[in-house]
């Protein structure tokens, strides 16, 4: 049986300190990720996003992407839905509108840089998540809490 809430909770604290001694990777230097964890993603040195993934190497790999949909590069979609301040139309119609914007997005992601802590169990993962989204500050601009 897991333990207690508390008994998590106590692990942020060292797990936050871990990431955020361990290397600044490129984004192309995802081979290096751990297999699951959670990771921040930089741009110019500022934590702009916190994700987890159990494949993190692919994971990594599909927010930057050249072949990746809106599906694949969620933060470079929403990256593009910030820039233009909510379009209208569905999802599918933005993606296909913006194309080129969408493109430019994912190349920024690329230009980003990552670390990485890795955790194995889910519950840990995902309260670890939700402790960097609110450490490093990238609650409510990039990531949220909306369910989808």
């Amino acid at each position: 049986m897991p333990g207690t809430f508390w008994d998590a909770a106590e692990k942020l604290r060292p797990l936050m300190s871990q990431l955020r001694g361990g290397a600044e990777r490129k984004w192309d230097d995802y081979g290096e990720a751990p297999r699951k964890g959670v990771y921040v993603l930089y741009e110019r040195g500022e934590a702009i996003y916190v994700g987890r993934s159990n494949r993190m190497r692919d994971r990594l790999r599909q927010h930057g992407a050249d072949s990746s949909d809106r599906y694949g590069a969620t933060f470079a979609f929403k990256l593009l839905r910030e820039k233009l301040h909510e379009p209208a139309g569905t999802a599918a119609e933005i993606e296909e509108a913006y194309r080129e914007e969408f493109r430019r997005e994912r190349e920024r992601v690329r230009a980003m840089t990552f670390r990485a802590v890795p955790i194995e169990d889910q519950l840990e993962q995902h309260l670890f998540e939700t402790y960097a989204i609110l450490e490093l500050g990238t609650y409510p601009e990039h990531n949220d809490f909306d369910t989808h």
